[in-house]
């Protein structure tokens, strides 16, 4: 699926050799084994994360009901607009000041990164969020019905104090895989923080307090995540300066310091990242926008029956969100061998498995959206449309495999950002033309338009520009397989209902059929491939990719399966991996396969 990367320092757009170099089977089946290896540390990395935001999710629904949970989101798209807008694309920029700085041996360069980006930050974010405090009332009467104004513009005078925390905890969280560990994503942002919030806003709820305590819930554990963040970045700076001289102790002698930098690190390091901020705030568009229009235009009642059942395609978001971050570091490794043909087949790879993991998850979604909408209690079943229409374009997306981190590994940056403006732009005017007459459905039917548009723009680019495209013959084997999930879950619709044990037995039904199917075409579809890099991943470490690479690897995970950001675009967060990686062309690919199957060249050492 399509997400948008940077205009930012342009990256020399990679030529791939279409001459007689065919790749061996190794080298393909090696760079099959190491996507799928990533894919899979990925995927467990995100799931506690999306199991704990749905329990929110279905705790505050069911609590506050549709029309509260429609005010309490709107509060959370204005705070989520405001703090991440405030990290003025530092999200990307200290991973790759912070990873250079290691790479390159800089002692001291990344502790002053970090001073350089979180000044700013918080400077930006607090104003934004002074901001937010003193126009909460007036914001409230313009972007929700009447009868929940109050409680909006409470929601929002009780968040005002956290975004300069959010914006200062989101750079550190973000720029801690520079220093080569997803350690502290993990541990703090995808497990510690969304379990405390549930706890937090269970006992609030449970309480019966009132707004003032809710919005406190939510925001309160970030504060406390942000401790523990805090003192493991510190420790990781000071890990990494031991490091780096200890490194630069032993090769003095032979190599010296490295060269001084002739310009400051400061006008670096926003060159660099400024222009990176703008991919970020199209994409925001693109998150919250219906959200905030559907609640404006037809009510906090609409707004919450949307945003919440639409949390019903997470599970198909995280799949692709996985794929997507495996696929940018190890199709950067393969363009700079040069090879059209092994760039293709890693594409069609990619997006094979992205089918096959993510059209079951959507499909199911879609076939039993009446029974899934209960979940949040009375009020919610207008949300079943939702699920079917924005699953539909979840599926094309899908289909499409990870075509924007591609067509930004190719140097196609620029195309990325005006592919994603154009699609905010159909999001927009679908959302402003279609919610009055049609309300939720309206906005569902601008969503699911928004990700085609992001999403066949750069097929058709990539094929026209580079020859490249994901359609082969295991495409279209993944495309029946999962194509067979959807006919037998809906055959198990129609005889038993959208019940549960309609759904048990649907899917359990075409669970089987697939994994029949997939087993009898597993040479076709890579099954082998697969099974090998599963293996392989127990004995990784979270933190042994270059975080150049993987660096942004939890934003994606995180950020786009959590309450307070809807789960969207299935490759959402690839623009932090694509920017760390499409750097201005200085960028050395790193190898990411086992240490056994690397071969010796001037393009492939690190």
């Amino acid at each position: 699926m399509a997400r948008v990367a940077d205009r930012g320092v342009s990256a020399e757009r990679d030529q791939l050799d279409r001459g007689d170099g065919s790749p061996t089977d190794h080298d393909a089946e090696a760079d099959e084994r190491t996507l799928a290896r990533s894919g899979a540390l990925n995927l467990i990395g995100a799931g506690s994360y999306g199991l704990l935001s749905f329990v929110l999710t279905v705790l505050i629904g069911r609590s506050l009901g549709a029309s509260g949970t429609g005010a309490f989101l709107e509060a959370l798209a204005v705070f989520n607009i405001l703090s991440r807008t405030a990290l003025l694309g530092t999200d990307v920029g200290l991973v790759r000041f912070i990873a250079r700085a290691r790479a390159e041996g800089r002692p001291g360069e990344a502790a002053a990164a970090i001073r350089v980006a979180l000044g700013p930050v918080a400077l930006v974010s607090s104003v934004f969020g002074l901001g937010m405090f003193v126009l909460a009332f007036p914001l409230a009467r313009v972007l929700v019905d009447p009868a929940r104004a109050h409680d909006l513009a409470v929601y929002l005078r009780t968040l005002a104090p956290f975004v300069p925390v959010a914006a200062v905890y989101q750079s550190l969280e973000n720029g801690s895989r520079g220093f080569g560990t997803m350690l502290p994503g993990v541990v703090i942002e995808r497990i510690a923080r969304p379990a405390l919030t549930p706890l937090a806003m269970a006992a609030v709820l449970a309480a019966g307090y009132g707004a003032v305590a809710v919005a406190l819930a939510w925001a309160v554990p970030t504060v406390v995540a942000l401790v523990p963040l805090a003192l493991w970045t510190a420790h990781l700076v000071r890990a990494s300066e031991r490091e780096i001289r200890s490194r630069l102790a032993r090769t003095a002698d032979a190599a010296g310091a490295p060269a001084a930098r002739p310009d400051p690190l400061s006008r670096r390091f926003w060159r660099f990242t400024l222009p990176r901020s703008l991919a970020g705030v199209f994409q925001l568009g693109l998150l919250w926008l219906d959200t905030i229009l559907l609640g404006a235009l037809a009510g906090s009642r609409a707004a919450g029956v949307y945003s919440a059942s639409t949390r019903w395609l997470v599970a198909g978001n995280m799949v692709g969100m996985a794929v997507t971050l495996a696929f940018g570091p190890q199709i950067t490794y393969v363009i700079a061998q040069r090879s059209a043909e092994r760039t293709r087949r890693l594409f069609e790879f990619a997006t094979v498995w992205f089918v096959l993991l993510a059209w079951p998850t959507f499909l199911t979604a879609m076939v039993f959206a009446p029974l899934l909408v209960r979940s949040f209690g009375k009020g919610f079943s207008g949300g079943a449309i939702a699920i079917v229409i924005i699953g539909a374009g979840f599926l094309v997306g899908a289909a499409s495999g990870p075509v924007d981190v591609l067509l930004n590994m190719l140097g196609e940056s620029r195309l990325s950002l005006a592919n994603t403006g154009i699609g905010l732009a159909v999001n927009v005017a679908g959302n402003l033309l279609l919610i009055p007459p049609l309300g939720v459905a309206g906005a569902a039917w601008s969503w699911a338009l928004s990700v085609t548009v992001i999403n066949v723009l750069p097929l058709v680019q990539v094929h026209r520009r580079h020859g490249l495209h994901p359609f082969g013959t295991r495409w279209a084997a993944a495309l029946g397989v999962a194509t067979c999930y959807g006919a037998v879950a809906l055959a198990a619709r129609l005889v038993l209902g959208a019940t549960i044990p309609g759904l048990g037995a649907g899917v359990a039904a075409a669970g089987s059929v697939t994994a029949g199917l997939v087993w009898l075409g597993r040479g076709r579809l890579g099954v082998r491939e697969l099974g090998v890099s599963l293996r392989l991943a127990r004995r990784v470490r979270l933190g042994e990719a270059e975080a150049e690479d993987l660096g942004s690897a939890g934003r994606s995970a995180t950020d786009d399966v959590s309450i307070d950001q809807p789960a969207r675009l299935a490759g959402d967060s690839a623009r932090i991996a694509t920017d760390t990686l499409t750097d201005g062309g200085d960028h050395r690919p790193r190898d990411h396969r086992p240490r056994d199957q690397r071969r010796r060249s001037p393009r492939s050492e690190p």
